[in-house]
């Protein structure tokens, strides 16, 4: 009798989580997991040509509802090419909190620095337009009561300044609708 082994290899790669199916009026809070570690085991042959790029970890989300989800992640929803087996993945369980997306108007708040010209004052300070639409994670929408801009100086002024400025937020979760 003659028993011949196969000769594997493994290999460790940092696979990239795709989400998909989110449903629309949810939002992803809190820590987002953008990588996985994914060992993969085949032939040395495979093992050396395996391109990277063609590894991912999918989540489904259809159907997905508010609060947090708890994810097993499966060799099953790690896409690999063909002859490549998941051996192990970390980590396997993903925890993710989702939020119903809400909207709402608040006020622009112009940042003015500098000093206008001697015997001047800032009589007042406007935005046009007054007001922005923010959308967001629902918990984070309630908490926000402003945008700010960027800084505008009125070092030296003597007469009206106006400039357009940026509009920006503190909280990176939130975003600006309609421009």
């Amino acid at each position: 009798f003659l028993i011949a082994g196969k000769q594997t290899a493994e290999r460790g790669l940092a696979v990239p989580v795709e989400l998909r199916n989110v449903p629309r009026d949810l939002e992803l809070t809190g820590d987002a997991v953008n990588t996985v570690d994914v060992r993969l085991r085949a032939s040395p042959g495979l093992i050396n040509s395996l391109d990277s790029g063609k590894v991912l970890a999918a989540i489904d989300l259809a159907g997905a509802k508010e609060g947090e989800k708890i994810v097993q992640l499966a060799p099953g929803m790690i896409h690999v090419p063909h002859g490549y087996r998941v051996v192990k993945i970390t980590p396997s369980l993903l925890t993710l909190n989702l939020e119903c997306t809400e909207r709402k108007s608040i006020p622009v708040r112009p940042r003015v620095i500098g000093r206008p010209a001697p015997g001047y004052e800032v009589a007042a300070v406007t935005s046009d337009p007054p007001e922005v639409r923010v959308a967001g994670p629902r918990s984070r929408v309630q908490e926000i009561e402003s945008a700010f801009t960027e800084p505008l100086s009125v070092e030296g002024a003597s007469s009206l300044v106006t400039e357009p400025r940026g509009v920006g937020l503190e909280d990176p979760l939130l975003r600006l609708e309609g421009g």
